[in-house]
């Protein structure tokens, strides 16, 4: 079907300017919205979602994604920021491992209703390591510097 403007700028489909102009007004709130809300599916819904999204994410190197499920506070950032330069101190090969490498999960601990622990380790390096889960309002975030101390 040719879509073109007819003499009285009436679509071939029936559709006027003014009508189309209507739609697109109509459809930008929907469009903010959907933009709006893909922020929110980045939150954690449960400790094990929380802590394989960080991992995942920082396995890839996608630094930005993994500090969304970060636990505020300095000394999270400055833990997450250590683990930053340790991951661009890879070579480019030792990075291209870590992201082709499997997440292994080898324990899963729940301390209490707001608190979970995950051992694991990934297939690249095949070092054991645990991290913190916490519940929080904005989803379920790594508390890394639990990570670094004494486990539970």
């Amino acid at each position: 079907m040719n879509l073109y403007l007819c003499t009285n700028l009436t679509l071939k489909i029936g559709l006027t300017l003014g009508m189309l102009k209507k739609l697109t007004v109509l459809f930008i709130p929907f469009f903010m919205v959907a933009c709006a809300t893909q922020t929110t599916s980045d939150q954690a819904d449960n400790a094990i979602d929380g802590g394989r999204n960080f991992i995942e994410s920082y396995m890839q190197g996608d630094i930005k994604k993994a500090k969304l499920f970060v636990a505020d506070g300095a000394e999270n950032k400055q833990f997450l920021e250590k683990m930053t330069n340790d991951y661009f101190a890879l070579d480019k090969e030792g990075r291209m491992q870590l992201r082709q490498a499997s997440l292994q999960i080898n324990e899963i601990k729940t301390v209490n209703e707001q608190t979970t622990v995950i051992y694991y380790q990934n297939s690249f390096d095949k070092t054991p390591r645990w991290l913190k889960v916490i519940s929080t309002p904005q989803g379920w975030k790594v508390d890394l510097k639990f990570s670094y101390g004494p486990k539970l």
